[in-house]
């Protein structure tokens, strides 16, 4: 696999992650965190969380693939 489709798989892999922890976080109940009045810091909130652990998750899977790549490699 060249480094042009792993990028491509990377990115597409990013937006999937981050979907999938939007969506487990909607699940939580996080404006109880905030005051009154105070939606936008928790909306905020929300996508920041998002896009990290979405990131993370996907950072994770992708070493996974690589690592599994490489020793496929390595022991052939």
């Amino acid at each position: 696999m060249g480094y042009s489709e792993l990028a491509f798989m990377h990115i597409i892999l990013h937006f999937l992650c981050i979907i999938l922890a939007f969506w487990v976080l909607k699940g939580v109940r996080l404006e109880v965190l905030f005051k009154q009045g105070e939606v936008a810091r928790g909306r905020m909130l929300m996508i920041l969380l998002s896009v990290l652990i979405g990131t993370a998750l996907s950072n994770f899977i992708m070493d996974v693939f690589r690592y599994t790549q490489e020793a496929a490699i390595m022991f052939s």
